[in-house]
């Protein structure tokens, strides 16, 4: 009997061993030369997912202006032009949200985030335009910075106090390092795994079954089957109708998969790679496999504690820096991003914490409602409480040596007694 692979060779020209080895001995993966830049990073689902993350987070987190009192208690601001800025209009064309998703997939991107600062004719900061792809250099006569922006064909140098930049993680503290290059080869091995998967089944290189002849055929006879079985089967159409053979043929079904040369671990422990270069949880990029209902819970906390909060105080620090001029930081101004949204439990945690909040007496009824965007209820929600049992120290003393100068006057009558 032999087996009829001219068929199979002819309608698919690579064969899954084949194809592996090709993948397996790098021959498909590129060389070391390729370039790799944002545009063709962000094909790559898992860069996509990672950058995604932390940009979406960080735009919808509000950022709040306080003002610091001369008693130290501080209070919301929004009587400072920076705060219609930050709040409801940086500039004609973007909602605060898409302001800051741009300029962090910028920093996740390239390593830098840059804005024009726009001014009116008072020389007062009135919007924010940003910009990508901006040259950052030190001008050799000078040693000031110097800001490269492109308007169409027209390229715009601006001076440092002319723009607003959030530098990304930095070996100098002015130029921040784009992930995109440090990782590169992370990058694009992440890729050729990708771009192996499409090239198998665009090849062909996974039949689901071949037929068998007892016989040689002759070119006439073969041309004849190939035609007419892909009229009878092939195509959705022709799903699930049952196959007709003649002269002996016999349906033999192939089972090759990806798992056999472990590329499937191969391609998940490369989507890890990358989360680990942004330090974004498994989880948030629908990677479950090790997932569980406690871990993730733990793991979401650990995200804004070691990978958000570092973003948020790179941001906080700049806006304070570069947006707030200096008679307004004197008077006590400065920005602070809302991630107390991001720190809450579920109801059950939340009601559990406020109930030992509002019982150890740190927290009123009306600082709980805010926090659940709920009204006060006037007055009297603003009242603290505490236990009985919880007196200062000092009392607790006087008390101990009131009993005991007690017991010692209770002593002395009895002896007293005894004695008459």
């Amino acid at each position: 009997m032999k087996i009829v692979d001219n068929y199979i060779k002819k309608k698919f020209k690579n064969l899954f061993t084949d194809f592996r080895g090709e993948f397996l001995r790098g021959e498909i993966i590129g060389n070391g030369d390729t370039n790799i830049n944002t545009d063709n990073a962000m094909k790559y689902t898992a860069v996509f997912a990672c950058v995604r993350v932390l940009a979406e987070t960080l735009a919808s987190t509000p950022i709040k202006i306080y003002k610091t009192g001369k008693d130290g208690e501080r209070e919301t601001a929004n009587d400072i032009d920076l705060y219609d800025i930050l709040h409801n209009k940086p500039n004609d064309e973007m909602s605060p949200f898409n302001f800051k998703e741009m300029l962090m997939n910028e920093l996740n991107l390239n390593g830098n985030a840059v804005c024009k600062k726009l001014f009116n004719a008072r020389r007062e900061l009135v919007g924010l335009q940003p910009y990508k792809d901006v040259k950052i250099e030190r001008n050799k006569e000078t040693q000031k910075l110097e800001y490269k922006i492109k308007i169409g064909n027209v390229e715009e140098t601006l001076q440092r106090k002319d723009v607003f930049h959030i530098t990304g993680m930095s070996l100098d503290g002015i130029n921040g390092l784009s992930p995109i290059a440090y990782a590169s080869k992370a990058i694009r091995l992440g890729m050729s795994y990708e771009d192996f998967g499409v090239n198998f089944y665009k090849n062909g290189a996974n039949p689901s079954m071949a037929l068998e002849y007892p016989e040689h055929l002759g070119d006439e006879a073969f041309e004849r089957l190939k035609k007419e079985f892909a009229k009878a089967y092939q195509g959705l159409s022709n799903t699930g109708k049952p196959i007709i053979l003649e002269d002996g043929a016999k349906v033999k079904e192939l089972t090759m998969k990806l798992a056999d040369a472990q590329l499937l671990e191969s391609k998940k422990f490369q989507i890890e790679d990358i989360a680990r270069i942004y330090r974004v949880p498994l989880h948030l990029i629908q990677n479950l496999d090790k997932a569980t209902n406690n871990n993730i819970e733990h793991q979401s906390l650990e995200f804004v504690m070691y990978t958000m909060l570092p973003w948020f105080q790179r941001w906080e620090e700049n806006i304070n820096m570069q947006l707030l001029t200096k008679e307004q930081r004197k008077k006590g101004y400065y920005v602070e991003f809302q991630i107390s949204n991001l720190l809450r439990g579920d109801a059950k945690s939340r009601a559990e914490s406020y109930e030992k909040a509002r019982l150890a007496g740190y927290m009123s009824v009306n600082e709980i409602r805010k926090l659940e965007n709920l009204n006060n209820i006037g007055e009297k929600g603003d009242i603290y409480i505490q236990p009985l049992n919880y007196i200062d120290v000092s009392q607790k003393q006087e008390v101990e040596s009131e009993e005991k100068g007690d017991e010692a006057d209770e002593k002395v009558l009895g002896n007293e007694e005894q004695s008459e």
